[in-house]
């Protein structure tokens, strides 16, 4: 039978039917697939944004180490860190603190640095808030130090080490400014939430940082005030075409030029118009400096090049780095440290000295030859002479030490000697005995040097002298009150010879071709003046007649410092030309001590003495005398946060 156009169509619509049925079905299965495939790409997105989340919150724990975090720690250092003992966390005798007592002192107890630190950390990571974060997003963080962070104990599995010393150099007379750098392991738990969606992440690291002191010694010029003085006669102190200084320079004021000083290294200034010893009492914010004819510039003036033109010529100081933003840096208030040195394992005197000679001596104790053969130094030698009254009778008492390169300290007999000159012995004169004392090179007097000196000179001029230190030899002398320098002080090994020259529009610098040597002497004075002895009287003074002025073409291999005077030249505006003083060093001072003064027609020197310093390299390099004053107390000159290990959806 044939079929009929209506039967034909009637099996037209039934497939239709049957195809829109399948394609129906399909259509709903896909449906479905994508709704699910949805849901899971919804389930992914959230799952990547708030693991994305957690590392970033993770980055920002490794930030808060680095940032706020040092300054916390900071803080606590400078109340916890020892500055008597060889470490400054840690007990021990070698080349490193014992681990236990490193742990202990890192890790262990409620007044551990661990301990501290985390009290800080958490008040500054304990429900803090990100501001930036879209609605629905947040995160958490939590940096452990200790077993429990904001009051949640450390994940499970998840261990905290104890703290350890990671390297550094003891604190054994060598200079309080060594640095040690300790290690204290840290977690950081960073928790991401999107909605529903939470990752954590788990970092362990170790939070290394450095413990010291910059020292004084540092500086090649230093001044709280920068002019002569504090009263109304004191006057303005220019830098001129005659500066040259080859080391850091810094003052809490701020600077003047005439025409073209050279620096060689960094220059800073706090700019502050009136420093007080501990801070600036007035005109804080002069951030700039004076130039002649131009009057003071501030930072925001200055021309870039810096130069002016004007009647008194080109004044263009020539700097390799210069900040007119620095830091104040407060002198320090006592000479507590160099005085208990003293007392522990120094020489410590309670009243004037009327002498104190320093000398690098042979075999034999006789000064090292200037001529000839020049053998090393076998040791060195220490006067010190002070006045003593007997049977109404004036006196001076010297007592004379000597040690080796193993500073093993030893003591001659003591000698009286009459103020008529003639030397009479209450005691026969002994053999050297050992005093039990290991020397840590600080020599500390409750009141005033009046001559401090080398050995005496043979002939004209300060190569007729022998070295006043021995190349083993690190000594600070500290006083109380005044010192007066009235003769050469030289290293047996002076790292330096010569002293910055110009050579047209250049200038060249020191030769520095022995920057191993150890010999460095620090000379100090809290409540007084370092002086140098000119035109000053040559009485008797308690029945001692050496001379109290300085040679001259004077040579002084030492870094100087006064917390509440100047370094300067006794009598330096009368009294005749003295030439220069020669100094590798530094100069650290409350005031700018003047040396001399010259002819402004002729340029020649009028009286006192010019200056050609060096500065010692060795300084910058973190060399320091024993016990020499340090910029403030221990505290973390270097961070840096170690990441070892990461681990995700730690719960």
């Amino acid at each position: 039978m044939i079929p009929t156009l209506r039967d034909r169509r009637g099996v037209a619509l039934l497939t239709a039917l049957a195809v829109l049925v399948v394609v129906s079905g399909i259509a709903a299965l896909m449906f479905a697939r994508t709704l699910g495939e949805i849901r899971h790409s919804a389930d992914d997105t959230g799952i990547i944004q708030s693991l994305l989340l957690a590392r970033g919150a993770s980055n920002l724990g490794g930030a808060v180490l680095q940032g706020p975090g040092r300054d916390a720690l900071d803080a606590i250092v400078a109340t916890t860190s020892s500055t008597a003992a060889r470490w400054s966390y840690g007990t021990g005798t070698g080349d490193a603190p014992g681990p236990v007592s490193v742990a202990n002192a890192l890790s262990r107890g409620n007044g551990s640095v661990a301990a501290l630190f985390q009290s800080q950390l958490d008040a500054l990571l304990c429900g803090a808030t990100v501001p930036t974060l879209d609605g629905g997003e947040a995160l958490a963080l939590r940096v452990y130090v200790t077993d429990s962070a904001c009051g949640v104990a450390l994940p499970g599995g998840v261990e905290l080490a104890a703290g350890r010393f990671v390297s550094g150099l003891p604190r054994d007379g060598s200079g309080s400014a060594n640095d040690q750098t300790y290690g204290l392991p840290f977690v950081i738990v960073a928790e991401g939430s999107v909605g529903p969606y939470t990752r954590n992440v788990v970092t362990n690291g170790e939070y290394r940082f450095t413990v010291g002191r910059a020292s004084f010694a540092q500086y090649a010029l230093f001044t709280n005030v920068h002019r002569t003085g504090g009263g109304w006669d004191a006057s303005d102190v220019w830098f001129t075409d005659a500066t040259l200084f080859d080391g850091p320079v810094h003052t809490n004021q701020y600077f003047r030029f005439y025409r073209q000083p050279w620096f060689g290294d960094l220059v800073t200034s706090a700019g502050c118009a009136s420093p007080g010893a501990t801070g600036c009492a007035s005109g804080a914010g002069s951030n700039g400096a004076e130039f002649y004819g131009e009057g003071f510039q501030s930072v925001a003036e200055m021309p870039d090049p810096l130069r002016y033109d004007n009647a008194y010529g080109v004044h263009a100081p020539s700097f390799v780095d210069v900040d007119w933003n620095a830091t104040f840096v407060p002198l320090p208030g006592n000479s507590q440290d160099q005085q208990q040195a003293a007392n522990d394992a120094g020489l410590a005197f309670g009243g004037d000295l009327i002498s104190l000679r320093l000398t690098a001596t042979d075999a034999d104790m006789n000064p090292l030859p200037t001529t000839g053969t020049v053998p090393d130094a076998t040791y060195q030698f220490i006067e010190a002479c002070r006045p003593v009254r007997r049977s109404n009778t004036d006196y001076h008492l010297c007592e004379q030490y000597r040690y080796r390169g193993d500073q093993a300290l030893e003591m001659r007999s003591i000698h009286y000697v009459a103020s008529s000159g003639n030397v009479s012995s209450w005691y026969p004169p002994t053999d050297w005995a050992p005093t039990g004392v290991t020397f840590n090179g600080v020599i500390h007097t409750n009141g005033s040097i009046d001559r401090l000196t080398g050995p005496t000179r043979t002939g004209f001029g300060p190569d007729s002298a022998g070295p006043a230190l021995a190349g083993f030899a690190q000594i600070t002398v500290a006083a109380e009150g005044d010192i007066r320098i009235t003769g050469d002080l030289q290293y047996e090994r002076p790292p330096c010879t010569g002293a910055p020259t110009r050579d047209g529009d250049s200038v060249v610098r020191a030769t520095c071709d022995d920057l191993d040597a150890e010999n460095i002497l620090g000379i100090y004075s809290q409540g007084g003046d370092v002086r140098i002895g000119h035109n000053n009287s040559e009485q008797a003074i308690r029945g001692y007649r050496g001379s109290r002025n300085a040679p001259a073409e004077l040579t002084l291999h030492a870094v100087m410092m006064s917390s509440t005077g100047i370094v300067g030249v006794d009598n330096y505006d009368s009294g005749g030309s003295r030439g220069s003083v020669n100094l590798l060093g530094g100069i650290i001072e409350y005031y700018y001590g003047a040396f001399g003064t010259f002819n402004p027609n002729t340029g020649q020197m009028s009286s006192g003495y010019s200056r050609a310093f060096t500065w010692d390299r060795r300084t910058g390099d973190g060399l320091s005398p024993p016990y020499f004053p340090t910029i403030g107390d221990d505290g973390v000159k270097s961070v840096r946060a170690f990441a070892y290990a990461q681990r995700e959806q730690v719960e």
